[in-house]
C-alpha cells in the first residue's frame, strides 16, 4: 500500500480528540476520591470511565486508519530520528490500549455497575472476584504514569523540532492553510490585439 505524505484530516481529527480527551482524564483520573470494593460510583468515577471507554474506542479507530492509510515518515529526519518517531507512536497506542483495558478489567473485578456518560449501561466484563483479573487492573496506576511520561516526551521531541530545529515537522499534524494569493496593488495588464495590415 503507498504511503501518504502527510496526515489528512480524519487521522487529525482522531489524534487531537484523543489529546483533549486525555487532558481531562488523566486530572480526573489522579484527584477523584480513593475506590474500595462496593464503593458506589460517584461522578467523577462515572466520567473517568466514560472517558476510558470513548478514548478507548477512538484508539482502535485510529489504529486501523492508520493501518489502511499510512503516512510516510518525514524525509527530512534521519534514518535514526524516523526509527525512533515510528517506535514511540506505537509505543503510545499500545499505552493508551494498556491503559484504558486496564481500567476497565480494574472496574470489572470490582463489581461495579457504571453507565455510559450517565445514558446507558456501561457492559462489564465477566471477571468479578478474579485474581488474575485483580492483578491485571493493579497495573492501571503503572499504564497512566507509563502513558503520561512517554508523552512527555512526545510533546517535548514536537516543542524542539519547532523551537530549535525548526524543522515544520509538527504541520503534519496540524490544519493546513490554505493558500491566499494576494492581489492589492496589482494592475492587470490588458494587451490589444491589432489586426495585421494587407499587405499589396
Amino acid at each position: 500500500m503507498a504511503k501518504q505524505l502527510h496526515n489528512g484530516t480524519t487521522a487529525k481529527v482522531f489524534h487531537w480528540l484523543i489529546v483533549a480527551l486525555l487532558i481531562v482524564q488523566f486530572p480526573l483520573g489522579w484527584f477523584m476520591p480513593d475506590i474500595h470494593r462496593g464503593m458506589k460510583p460517584g461522578d467523577a468515577m462515572t466520567f473517568h470511565i466514560s472517558f476510558g471507554i470513548t478514548i478507548l474506542a477512538l484508539i482502535v479507530l485510529r489504529f486501523f486508519w492508520r493501518h489502511t492509510h499510512p503516512v510516510a515518515p518525514a524525509s527530512s529526519l534521519p534514518a535514526w530520528q524516523q526509527l525512533i518517531s515510528e517506535a514511540v507512536h506505537w509505543l503510545l497506542y499500545a499505552l493508551v490500549f494498556a491503559t484504558t483495558i486496564t481500567g476497565w478489567i480494574f472496574a470489572s473485578e470490582h463489581g461495579r455497575s457504571i453507565s455510559l456518560f450517565f445514558a446507558t449501561p456501561l457492559p462489564m466484563l465477566p471477571i468479578e472476584g478474579s485474581l488474575l483479573a485483580r492483578s491485571i487492573g493493579n497495573w492501571h496506576g503503572t499504564m497512566e504514569w507509563s502513558l503520561f511520561l512517554v508523552i512527555g516526551a512526545h510533546v517535548a521531541a514536537a516543542m524542539a523540532h519547532t523551537f530549535i530545529f525548526r524543522d515544520r515537522i509538527i504541520q503534519r499534524m496540524l490544519p493546513e492553510k490554505p493558500t491566499v494569493v494576494r492581489t492589492k496593488g496589482l494592475k492587470p495588464e490588458v494587451v490589444v490585439m491589432k489586426p495585421a495590415r494587407d499587405r499589396v
